[in-house]
């Protein structure tokens, strides 16, 4: 990348100022990140908090922080993770940490790495876990990012990649949202079923999201998966049974049916737990395949199996 870009990427991704109240202890550097010795290793992301917000130690904190988990290595890394889940002092970094996550999240998007993606949904799944942070100020911010994880059409530069655990990965970080800070007033819940719910059925959108939106909705529990996914199963089976079909050579059919086989195992591991527990199996399987479709016989066989290992 020359050096006209990185200078459009630089002002491209320019903190806002972030005032704090007057009373705020100092911030001190952390003796963990201290004795780590942290050298600024060349990631692609580069991003400066303004300097007219920040004391020098925050500033020097929040670049530890951010090239910690960024970087290269995985010791400091895993360290760094750690250190964002409980010291005290990242409460007055979260505006910039929150910053710093959505616009890593969305530049990698675009520039499509996987890596850095997971690497910023970790950041995200370590900072709400901190107690000491309130973050309820920040979820406007965090959802869209994560989700976005989620329901992204494309992740990774390639389709055999495995862009699946991200989805995963984020879909449980979603989830632990909803549980944790979500309740009548703001209704965060509600609000990502429904987001959940637009793949499942607009035939439009593509498989990798359609698979990011029933992981999802199944991450946010049973009662989610009886009403939001086993309602739809008849018109996913249809969806995924047509693409399965197809016996084409060309490279993007072959994506389609990677995917396809990802979406239906996915739905069967899923739906057929719960059907477990709800459905009684009368018969060789019929009744299933007239209730649910392509997915019908599928999830008979996988609850036979369940059934076996329970008696």
């Amino acid at each position: 990348m020359n050096e006209e870009s990185n200078q459009k990427i630089d002002r491209k991704l320019s903190f806002p100022k972030i005032s704090y109240p007057e009373n705020n202890p100092e911030t001190h550097i952390p003796n963990i990140l201290k004795s780590l010795h942290i050298k600024s290793d060349h990631v692609f992301l580069k991003f400066q908090p303004d300097a007219h917000a920040l004391s020098v130690e925050e500033q020097l904190f929040f670049i530890n922080i951010t090239e910690g988990v960024f970087g290269y290595n995985e010791q400091i890394r895993n360290e760094t993770l750690k250190l964002l889940t409980s010291d005290y002092n990242v409460r007055y970094l979260a505006p910039n940490i929150t910053e710093f996550i959505k616009q890593s999240i969305h530049l990698n998007l675009v520039f499509v790495d996987l890596t850095l993606l997971i690497y910023a949904v970790r950041m995200t799944k370590n900072m709400i876990a901190n107690p000491h942070v309130e973050v309820g100020l920040y979820l406007h911010t965090l959802i869209p990012a994560v989700l976005s994880c989620a329901l992204a059409k494309r992740i990774s530069k390639y389709y055999y990649d495995n862009h699946w655990t991200l989805r995963d990965f984020s879909a449980y970080v979603i989830a632990t949202i909803c549980h944790k800070h979500g309740n009548e007033i703001n209704r965060i819940k509600e609000r990502v079923i429904n987001i959940y719910l637009k793949p499942m059925v607009d035939t439009s959108m593509s498989l990798t999201t359609l698979y990011g939106a029933i992981k999802g909705l199944a991450s946010l529990g049973e009662d989610t998966i009886k009403s939001c996914i086993i309602p739809n199963l008849y018109g996913l089976g249809k969806r995924i049974y047509k693409i399965l079909e197809n016996r084409s050579n060309k490279l993007e059919d072959k994506q389609q049916i990677l995917e396809a086989k990802h979406v239906r195992d996915l739905v069967v591991n899923i739906a057929s737990p719960v059907l477990f527990k709800t459905e009684n199996l009368l018969d060789d399987g019929n009744e299933y395949i007239q209730k649910f479709g392509y997915f019908g016989y599928l999830i008979f066989m996988h609850i036979k199996k369940i059934e076996k290992l329970e008696s």
